[in-house]
This record gives structure tokens, C-alpha cells and sequence, in this order.
């Protein structure tokens, strides 16, 4: 297919949706919804040059096909790879944390899944996957591999079908390609309404999922297959109806264009990823827009004089739109990390971005990729040793960060050590404890020996909670002893049924200091657990008889924006006889996971007013003016005062809640 005119306009449009999304999230929380114009731009542009191909040369060819797909789509994706990762250098090495399977899957076209199996967010995150924008890749590329099949077996059956006539060929080919892509269009859809709405999948499952992303694809395929572009009657008749009035033409044509790219600017874009609107409407509509879009911009194409080109900006751009969405986000990710300002941040990424998709599409990919030498490269030799050394070096800088990349994140390192030290400190009280009873001469009736410690009268409690909690006495110079606590305003000594914290890594954090205050305190708590599980494990902990009476939920570090359903999920799992404390999450960085806390903890302020036996444990609003407290990244514990400011606002809230009705 020879270039049209003006289709830049709309790969252009889907990037920018795209950029300001990732980049500057609060002016544009739907701009996720760019991934979709170029999904179904796609899939009308591949089988517009299939429709081609069976018209010019009678048939299709399958493996060429798949030749091409790949080749245009891994090599630039191999180069945004291994050129990125070895920046990686310059972070903490906790954003390697499971580099190599990110980078496996990527390369490998199967992201999607497994982002669905390692349970990561295309939500806000702390420490945000450097390729997870790869996930739209291996949905393409898994379309390709499914059309060019279907398309294949096709034209195998329109020429089986007229062998000696093309024109009744391509036809019947034409014809079955718009009856399948239209099917499939409608099957994924109602598949990801599925999904949504009766089995209420988890948001994350529904975007990556392969069949539930399929339709606009399908829905390009369709609008491909209906105008019919390669067919020379079809574009004659084309510009006969166009050029009876040029101007009115024109004019109608850019008020159409330029009203569905506004509706979906203004409108579609405007609402979040968790909205209902988008799973009933937004995705669809947007495809649909964008066949608009297509429609329209082919026929300015056709009104406008053939000497009139695109705007050299916009032709650059759209040339480098997918290797700019490439290298945008593990960049994005790289400068965050290292520039507090997001709008500093952006900006450099954007100014990086644009320098790599220049050279990897004007430079590297003309030397690799012989198709695309359209233009002449001076000292051609030169260019290719400079590349050459440039990626074996670049690969071998992205061995060292994959061999160096940690297990877990140092964060989880040192909530791991500081378990060993609390297990530690309880297994010695315990053996005291032991070696007081076994050395006492006094033979006690048991009948009237008082309560040890503070038991939880309901169920078979974890281990941690049946031993002493609080103050312990300790021996002389025991190092194991924690230090002392000043007395606390809240009372504790109202906690008859034990205390459940189930959390985070915010709470993991202040996990010891929590645990040495509050009477017969257990904690569940782990790095990166999305608030996804809170009613899962509530639901668990209640069925084992495990749920202590003052349920304390801290979760939410891990921005969602299904927040709203997701606490209210844990609400309803709550049994009766149990007291809710909702600790507000808080992230003190200028990014979209802060924005997600803050809203999510502006909603649980108002729990307390529908639900009596809900109390709020307001982390945001008390830390907040103290962020230079928290550690580095503004989200987790900083030290010692952090750790207790924390347990001492759990444990008044606690006290307050002693103070209410529990669940009826």
C-alpha cells in the first residue's frame, strides 16, 4: 500500500493520548484509551495490505506475512530493550526485581500474560515494571498470528472456490474477511462484558487478556474489508463523489474528523480506568471513533492535491510513533526514580525519548532492516561497526543488571530482617517465660491460676498472636530486649479480643513497633500486596477462626482505582461480632499512585457515617506534614519515630473502636 496522507494525524493522536496519560496522568486519566486507536488502526491498516496483496498477486503468503510482522515489531522492541535496561545502572536495584522475566516476555510477545499471572497492575505501582507497557505488543502480535492464519485459510478458499477469475476471488475473500472480523469483533467484546459484569474479573485481567482485547482489531479489520481500498473501482468512485464539491467536501470531512478526535479527547478521556462507562463504552466507541478517524483522514487523503504532503513534523512523528512509545516508559520510569519533579521528569524523558526513536528509526533500523533503507546512510560501514558496538555492548551492560538484579527488593530485605529480630526477641521471652514456670517451687491449681498474657478468646490463632505481646520484661542486659515505650494515650487495656492487621508493605514496616504496643496483636502484612486480596485474606483468616475481634485493614499503598469496590468488598466479607479500623494510605511523591491515596483516602473518611462499627486510622492526614519522617521514596517507614507514630495512631483508633457497636 502506498502511503496515505494524513493516517500519521491519527497514529500521532493515539501517542499523544498515550504520553500525557503515562506522563502527566492528572490532566488526562483516560488517555489509556490510545492504545486502543492504535489497535484498531492496526488491524485495518494489516488487512488493508493483505486485501492488496491478494488483489495485486492473486494470493497471500502466510510465513512472509509473518516475516514481516515480526521483523517490524521485534527489532525495533530488541533495541528499546537492551539500550534501556543497562540505565538501569543509575536506580535502586529494586526496580530489577524480576527484570528477566519482564524482559523475557517482552521479547517474547507474551507480556500480557504474564503481567496476568504475576499479578502486576497496569494501575499506579510504588516500583512500576520497566516494560509493562509491552503488554500491547504481545496483544498485536498474537492478533497477526491469529489473522494472518484466518486470512490465509481464506484466500486458500476463495481460490479453491474461483480459480481462473481475480476479481471474483478477491471478492469472496473480501466478503469472508468482513463476515469473520465483524464475528470475532462482536464474540471478544461481549467476552470482556462477560468478564465485567458476571463474572466480575479482576480490571486487570479484562485489559490484558488476549480474547477480551481482540475487538478492535477486528472492529479495523472490518472497516478495511468494507472500503476496500486497494480496489481501483472503489477509490474512482471515491474521488468521483469527492470531487463534485472539493471544498464542502473538505470542510465536512475535517469537522468530522476533528469531532471524533475531540469526543474522544473530551470525553472519553475523561473518565478513569475502573469506570463503568469505559467496559460498556469507552473502548468501543473509541474503536469506532477511530475507524472515523481512519475514514476520515483517507478522505482528505484522496481531496487533497498529490503535491501537498504531511507536515514534515507530523510525518516524523508518526514514523516514530511506535519506537517513541517504546522508549518512553522504562525511561519515564529511570528519570522518576531519579528527578523528585514529575514534571522535570517528564520532560527529560520526553527529550531522551525523542533523541532514541530518532536514531534507533532513521539509524539503526535502516542498517537492520533492509526495507526500511529508504533513505542513503553516509559511511554505511562506519554506521553498521558503531551499531554493532553499541548493542554488544548494550547487551552485555543488560547481563550485568539482569545477574545483579536482587531477589526481592530491599525493602522486603529489611522487613525480612527485622522479622528475624521481633521472632528473635519472642522466642527468648517465650523461653523465659518456660524457665520462670519450671523453676517455681510453688505447685499452682490450675483452676486458679489467672490468665497468662492476653489469649483470643474465638478460634485457633496464628502463632505469632498466642505469644507475649506488649512490654516484656526483660533480663539483665538481654540485647534481644526492645527499648522502652513512653506511656501511650489510648488504652489498651479495653482490648479483650485481640487485634488483626492485615496490610501492606507501609504496615510491614512498622510491623515491631505495632506488635511491642498493642495487646495480642497479629500482623499480615506483605510487600506489594494489592488491596485486591484484602477480602480474600479477611475471608481466609475468618474461615480458619483466625480473625481477631478490632480488624485493622492498611491497604491501598498500591494505588487502584477500584478502591471504592474493593473496600467495599472487605466491608461485606466482615462476619458480625468484628470492629473495622480502615487505616488512609499515603504516598508523599507528585505522581498518579498519590493521586489514587489521596482520593481513596478522602472516601474512607466518610465510612464512619454509614457503617458505626467503622473507625479511621487517618495515616495520611497525620504524616503528611511529617514526610520528612518516611524514607526516601516518601511511602514507607523512616525510622524509628515513623515506625511508632504509626503503631500509636493504630492504637488509638483501636481505642476508639472499643468505644462502638461491633458488626451486627
Amino acid at each position: 500500500m502506498s502511503r496515505i496522507k494524513w493516517f500519521g494525524a491519527v497514529r500521532a493522536f493515539g501517542l499523544l493520548l498515550v504520553l500525557v496519560y503515562h506522563l502527566f496522568y492528572e490532566h488526562l486519566p483516560g488517555g489509556f484509551l490510545g492504545v486502543d486507536i492504535f489497535f484498531t488502526f492496526s488491524g485495518f491498516l494489516i488487512t488493508a495490505l493483505i486485501l492488496g496483496e491478494l488483489q495485486k498477486k492473486g494470493g497471500f503468503r502466510l510465513f512472509r506475512f509473518y516475516k514481516r510482522r515480526i521483523q517490524r515489531i521485534l527489532i525495533p522492541l530488541f533495541l528499546a530493550v537492551v539500550f534501556t535496561l543497562p540505565l538501569a545502572l543509575l536506580i535502586s536495584p529494586d526496580f530489577t526485581v524480576g527484570i528477566s522475566g519482564q524482559a523475557a516476555s517482552s521479547l517474547s510477545f507474551t507480556a500480557n500474560w504474564y503481567n496476568i499471572i504475576a499479578g502486576t497492575s497496569y494501575e499506579a505501582q510504588l516500583l512500576p515494571p520497566l516494560y509493562i507497557h509491552t503488554w500491547s505488543l504481545a496483544v498485536e502480535m498474537q492478533y497477526y498470528l491469529v489473522w494472518g492464519l484466518v486470512c490465509a485459510l481464506l484466500a486458500a478458499l476463495s481460490i479453491a472456490i474461483f480459480k481462473d477469475d481475480n476479481k471474483k476471488r478477491y471478492t469472496c475473500f473480501r466478503v469472508l474477511t468482513l463476515i469473520i472480523a465483524g464475528a470475532a469483533a462482536v464474540c471478544s467484546f461481549l467476552y470482556m462484558e462477560y468478564l465485567y459484569y458476571i463474572a466480575e474479573s479482576d480490571l486487570n485481567f479484562i485489559y490484558f487478556n488476549t480474547l477480551s482485547r481482540f475487538f478492535p482489531f477486528f472492529i479495523g479489520s472490518f472497516a478495511a474489508a468494507v472500503w476496500g481500498m486497494q480496489d481501483k473501482q472503489d477509490e474512482a468512485l471515491k474521488l468521483k463523489v469527492f470531487s463534485k464539491h472539493p471544498k464542502l467536501m473538505t470542510t465536512a470531512l475535517l469537522l468530522i474528523t476533528f469531532g471524533a478526535a475531540a469526543l474522544i479527547l473530551m470525553d472519553f478521556s475523561t473518565h478513569k480506568f475502573d469506570d463503568e462507562f469505559i467496559y460498556h463504552y469507552g473502548f468501543l466507541f473509541t474503536s469506532l471513533l477511530t475507524v472515523v478517524l481512519i475514514y476520515g483522514t483517507h478522505g482528505l487523503h484522496i481531496l487533497t492535491p498529490p503535491k501537498m504532503k504531511e507536515p514534515w513534523p507530523l510525518k516524523a512523528v508518526a514514523d516514530m510513533s511506535y519506537n517513541i512509545y517504546l522508549f518512553h516508559w522504562p525511561l519515564y520510569v529511570i528519570f522518576t526514580a531519579l528527578i523528585i519533579n514529575n514534571t522535570a521528569a517528564s520532560l527529560a524523558t520526553l527529550v531522551v525519548t525523542f533523541i532514541f526513536a530518532a536514531l534507533t528509526v532513521y539509524g539503526a533500523e535502516r542498517i537492520l532492516i533492509p526495507e526500511n533503507n529508504t533513505g542513503n546512510i553516509k559511511n554505511k560501514r562506519l554506521a553498521t561497526a558503531v551499531l554493532c558496538v553499541s548493542i554488544v555492548i548494550a547487551v552485555g551492560l543488560s547481563g550485568v543488571v539482569i545477574a545483579n538484579a536482587p531477589a526481592v527488593t530491599s525493602i522486603e530485605a529489611d522487613f525480612a530482617s527485622g522479622n528475624i529480630v521481633q521472632d528473635t526477641r519472642e522466642i527468648a521471652s517465650l523461653k523465659r517465660g518456660i524457665k520462670a514456670i519450671n523453676d517455681s517451687p510453688v505447685i499452682l491449681i490450675a483452676a486458679n491460676v489467672p490468665p497468662q498474657g492476653n489469649v483470643p478468646p474465638q478460634g485457633n490463632v496464628p502463632p505469632q498472636g498466642d505469644l507475649p505481646q506488649g512490654n516484656i520484661p526483660s533480663q539483665p542486659n538481654d540485647p534481644s530486649a526492645p527499648p522502652p515505650r513512653p506511656p501511650h494515650p489510648g488504652d489498651m487495656s479495653v482490648i479483650t479480643g485481640g487485634v488483626t492487621v492485615i496490610g501492606d508493605s507501609v504496615p510491614l514496616g512498622a510491623q515491631t513497633a505495632m506488635i511491642n504496643l498493642i495487646p495480642n496483636c497479629y500482623v499480615d502484612a506483605v510487600v506489594g500486596r494489592p488491596l485486591s486480596k484484602g477480602a480474600e485474606i479477611l475471608t481466609g483468616l475468618q474461615n480458619k477462626g483466625e480473625l481477631r475481634e478490632y480488624v485493622v485493614i492498611a491497604l491501598g499503598t498500591n494505588g487502584t482505582y477500584s478502591y471504592e469496590k474493593l473496600m467495599t468488598q472487605i466491608i461485606e466479607a466482615l462476619d458480625p461480632g468484628h470492629k473495622l479500623i480502615f487505616v488512609t494510605p499515603f504516598d508523599g511523591r507528585s505522581n498518579e499512585n498519590a493521586t489514587i491515596t489521596n482520593n481513596t483516602a478522602e472516601w474512607l473518611r466518610g465510612l464512619p457515617a454509614q457503617y458505626n462499627y467503622i473507625t479511621i486510622a487517618d495515616w495520611n492526614n497525620l504524616i503528611r506534614p511529617q514526610v520528612n519522617l518516611l524514607a526516601g521514596d516518601k511511602v514507607h517507614m523512616g525510622g524509628q519515630t515513623s515506625m511508632s507514630l504509626y503503631a500509636d495512631m493504630v492504637a488509638e483508633a483501636i481505642s476508639a473502636a472499643s468505644q462502638k457497636s461491633p458488626k451486627q
